[in-house]
């Protein structure tokens, strides 16, 4: 069934996001001749939850499936020329990371969305970690860098540096634009959605859901009810300082 209520709160069929993580070994740049891959697998899953009614009898059953997922985490390094840059005497590379799906999906052109999404990697992130090196922003790359940087191709991902401002030891590769070292803003009064330009948008959208829509919105998960209320007991001022900042003005 799509919708069960039980116990006060409203149930429905609908599709969770589950974090995974793949883990890789140190490599030494210095070493590495040709492309190293490492193969991850993702099982099978699936969860029973009781849901009970006011008098705690069992009223219904929350199904939760993962289907199996296999991939592969191909490696490239390419060194590439320094000799017009201050640090020439340094080494330089270009690191290539490809996150692939190989899972196979039976009668394809047969299959829903829904039933693709289950064997989806839905939104991908790399974390990319230096020691005795640093990363170079592709975003303010040094002038004798910019041709090299210019060279970089980003398919679906976007490498920002990550970490203490100022630092170049760490570097986050994900499916939204961002700026190096991101934060979530100080605006942001709690959680919402990602702290960053879409909150007044996505806040003003649920101002005006209908309250159907919100009891539907309350019976998803405690982070999304938490969400709802946060909206609508926000303060016109709180709601102002979502409206934008300047920073970094220089006259």
């Amino acid at each position: 069934m799509q919708t069960l209520e039980a116990g006060g709160q409203l149930f429905q069929t609908w599709q969770e996001a589950v974090e995974r993580e793949v883990n890789l070994p140190t490599f030494n740049f210095s070493e590495i001749s040709e492309t190293r891959q490492q193969d991850f697998s993702f099982p099978t899953k699936r969860k029973l939850e009781s849901l009970r009614d006011e008098n705690n009898q069992i009223v219904g059953v929350i199904i939760r499936t993962q289907q199996e997922i296999f991939g592969v985490i191909e490696l490239q390094i390419e060194e590439v020329s320094n000799q017009q840059s201050a640090i020439s005497s340094q080494k330089l590379f270009k690191l290539t990371v490809r996150v692939k799906n190989l899972t196979a999906l039976e009668n394809a052109n047969e299959q829903s969305r829904d039933d693709a999404l289950l064997h989806s990697l839905v939104s991908t992130h790399t974390i990319l970690s230096a020691t005795d090196g640093e990363f170079v922003s592709l975003l303010e790359p040094p002038d004798e860098l910019r041709e090299a940087v210019a060279a970089c191709r980003n398919t679906g991902t976007y490498p920002v540096l990550a970490g203490t401002d100022g630092t170049r030891d760490c570097m986050l590769s994900s499916p939204i634009i961002l700026y190096d070292y991101p934060q979530i803003a100080a605006e942001s009064a709690g959680d919402l959605f990602d702290g960053a330009e879409i909150d007044e948008i996505l806040t003003l959208r649920i101002m005006t859901m209908t309250d159907e829509e919100k009891h539907e919105m309350r019976g998803i998960d405690d982070r999304v009810r938490k969400i709802l209320e946060r909206t609508e007991t926000m303060s016109e001022e709180q709601l102002l300082k979502m409206h934008g900042a300047m920073r970094g003005l220089v006259r």
